[in-house]
């Protein structure tokens, strides 16, 4: 009798399917955990290196602009005693006469004290673009006034609204633009200067040979006037697509703080100011200013504590800082420090802000910070950014020979 041979088995079984099953859950869970991880430390990492990013770039703009603050082209602003205004200009205010008196002051700003929920008031003429509800509690405003560095070459065109500034070493007057410039003309390109320059030597050399070679004395440098007020707004793109920040619906829902700059402009040929976002995240910054009003060496005029050699108050270093100048500290500021609270524009899931920030210095208490904020107890993570810049221009006609 013939025995039938084993069937062979093809397959797995039930039992070892399962098992099977079971192990790759188990890998992908494993997996999936290790995907997630990884995707949030991405995230996260993303989220730091954007507010570095952020708080550095906001800094140094700022930090830039400071260091041109006063800077007019040729113009020497000690060779007329008539340059330092008799009170606080309106720093949005556009005539004419208005920003030439302004330009006595290269450095001006309004301030919040140590109050976290005031808002800075501005000039008047600013009510247009810094209303309360643009403007984000506690933080000051910083304007700053300059010249362009490069010159408008002769024959250039000059921008109708725009405003233009034409000076020598002894002279300076504010001019609108709207035409074609010349080697004799001012900014309207429409008139003869009346402030003009020498020629360089020998006369072909310049940039205007044939005015030069007919023995007529060129115009003087025109550049483009700055006006930069920086201020932070308490969100980023506002609801209405205006440039007003409006409430809760700002930055679809989740207002971001950013620091903005209101610049002097021209639209439809009239000067005006527009409102540009520098970096969003900032959510607080505090201005000090660093004030030289004691010369500290022995060629002074007592009794006025003037500086013989330079005919300035002070000697170009600060004496003593503020949080508020007065009129007569701001004809006297030779350096400024910015400091910028920032935080992610989102939060971080499970995280707790329970971190204590120091803003500035407290010029009662030089190891005392300024003000004191926080713990937040929210999920946005945060960094201090803090720069003191020296105003070149202003310091610099202070030091001693």
């Amino acid at each position: 009798m013939r025995t039938r041979p084993p069937r062979r088995q093809f397959g797995v079984s039930l039992i070892e399917l399962m098992i099977s099953v079971t192990i790759g859950l188990l890998l992908m869970s494993g997996l999936v955990t290790l995907f997630v991880n990884s995707s949030d430390a991405e995230r996260e990492s993303r989220k730091a290196s954007e507010q570095i990013e952020n708080g550095r770039y906001a800094i140094d703009v700022i930090s830039q602009d400071l260091r041109i603050a006063g800077f007019y082209g040729p113009f020497n602003p000690t060779s007329n005693t008539s340059f330092v205004p008799t009170s606080l200009p309106d720093a949005c205010d556009t005539a004419i006469a208005s920003l030439q008196s302004a330009l006595g002051l290269p450095v001006q700003g309004f301030q919040t004290g140590t109050s976290f929920s005031a808002t800075a008031t501005p000039s008047t003429s600013c009510a247009t673009w810094l209303t309360s509800a643009n403007l984000a509690e506690g933080s000051d405003i910083l304007v700053v006034r300059r010249a362009d560095t490069t010159a408008v070459v002769p024959g250039a065109a000059t921008t109708a609204g725009e405003v233009y500034l034409q000076a020598n070493p002894q002279t300076l007057a504010i001019q609108a633009g709207g035409g074609t410039t010349s080697c004799t003309s001012d900014a309207s390109g429409g008139s003869t200067a009346t402030i003009t320059r020498k020629c360089l030597n020998p006369p072909t050399s310049d940039v205007c040979p044939t005015t030069c070679a007919a023995s007529t004395t060129p115009a003087g440098e025109i550049r483009k006037l700055r006006v930069h007020i920086y201020f932070v707004a308490p969100c980023s793109l506002p609801a209405n697509g205006s440039d007003i920040c409006t409430g809760a619906t700002d930055d679809s829902g989740s207002p971001i703080p950013t620091l903005k700059r209101l610049e002097i402009t021209a639209a439809s040929g009239a000067t005006t100011f527009k409102i540009y976002p520098i970096a969003e995240g900032v959510q607080y910054m505090k201005v000090e200013y660093g004030i030289d009003d004691q010369t500290g060496v022995k060629n002074v005029n007592a009794a006025n504590n003037t500086n013989l050699d330079t005919g300035l108050i002070g000697d170009g270093s600060p004496d003593r800082y503020t949080y508020s100048p007065s009129l007569a500290d701001y004809s006297n500021v030779v350096s400024v420090r910015v400091d910028l609270l920032m935080r992610n524009r989102q939060q971080s899931q499970g995280y707790v802000d329970s971190k204590t920030y120091s803003l500035g210095v407290d010029p009662a208490s030089p190891s005392t910070a300024y003000l004191s904020l926080g713990p937040y107890n929210d999920g946005y993570r945060r960094h201090v950014y803090a720069a003191e810049t020296r105003l070149i221009n202003l310091s610099g006609r202070k030091e001693n020979p």
